[in-house]
């Protein structure tokens, strides 16, 4: 099958929407300033719209309050580059979760999945085989599909492309950059040095997403780290964590992806590190050379799906 962003969000319905067959609370939203996650959540909210069930409430790890989930109610955790150990406190919320809920049906929207240890592997499978069929992963990539059908054989594997791919199309209108490059290089621990990086430009500006920029914005980030440690020591009213809930899916979300849209637009040529602006330069129909990172899962992610992209360049 020849891929394009059409196949690509067909795939997303045909193998996502049967799935949602009961109400469902959708968890693990990304309140940070990461736009590759706002695109990948909105994208999800846009296509959770097509189901013929209600949506019970969305909220973070950190404003998850305890409501009562009935245990006739599906369980959807958002999707993204978090499943393994590389970025633990999100399996753990997972794994809270599913303990408490041994009962429920659950639903994890496709992921990149990467375990340096093996402690952590055998903790999430134990947790994860009580749930049985009742559980099924979505995987992003054709590696991380494997992973997890080599040690999850209890639970339901299927392979599904990145969610940020059914990007609401009435938000992607492509302008010309007028000849700009970028060198969109991010800062994280997924980074790795690579002498392909030479083949850069020197014209590229070099830049990392301008939510993770923006000195105001990362201190709000700090905030929130500060809100969820404080909710383990002091009581925290309800009321508050359902207002940042609403701030962040009606406000601060939509702003990111609006912004992220607005940033790769304005280039014409486009080297990254990170994945969702490959994906988001693919969307826009730019020109795009892609590097890996720490666990490989852009070129997994490349391999699986983007091949076909004439616009599309893979280092190797």
């Amino acid at each position: 099958m020849i891929m394009n962003l059409d196949v690509l969000c067909q795939l997303l319905e045909e193998r996502l929407l049967p799935l949602i067959d009961r109400d469902y609370v959708f968890l693990d939203l990304p309140y940070h300033p990461n736009v590759g996650d706002s695109l990948i959540a909105s994208a999800a909210i846009i296509l959770l719209k097509k189901a013929p069930y209600r949506c019970l409430y969305c909220s973070s790890s950190y404003t998850f309050d305890k409501r009562k989930i009935s245990k006739n109610t599906l369980i959807l955790f958002n999707g993204g580059g978090n499943f393994g150990d590389l970025w633990r406190d999100y399996s753990i919320f997972r794994n809270k979760i599913i303990s408490e809920h041994p009962e429920n049906h659950f639903l994890i929207f496709p992921q990149s999945v990467s375990y340096l240890d093996k402690k952590n592997l055998d903790e999430d499978v134990k947790i994860y085989s009580l749930c049985g069929k009742r559980m099924t992963i979505c995987a992003r990539d054709r590696d991380s599909f494997e992973v997890l059908r080599k040690h999850f054989v209890n639970n339901n594997i299927l392979l599904v492309p990145d969610m940020a791919f059914y990007t609401d199309r009435r938000l992607l209108k492509p302008k010309s950059g007028e000849g700009r490059v970028l060198f969109l290089k991010r800062r994280d621990k997924e980074f790795v040095s690579n002498s392909k990086y030479d083949i850069v430009p020197d014209n590229a500006e070099i830049h990392d997403w301008p939510t993770l920029e923006n000195k105001m914005l990362r201190f709000y980030g700090k905030y929130l780290r500060f809100i969820q440690l404080s909710r383990t020591i002091w009581w925290y009213p309800r009321t508050f964590l359902h207002v940042e809930d609403y701030i962040w899916q009606k406000l601060i979300i939509p702003y990111y992806l609006r912004s992220g849209i607005r940033f790769v637009n304005k280039y014409d040529i486009i080297y990254t590190t990170r994945l969702h602006v490959a994906v988001l330069a693919v969307l826009l129909n730019k020109q795009v050379y892609f590097f890996d990172n720490s666990y490989h899962k852009n070129s997994a992610l490349y391999n699986t799906w983007l091949k076909d992209f004439p616009n599309v360049k893979f280092m190797e």
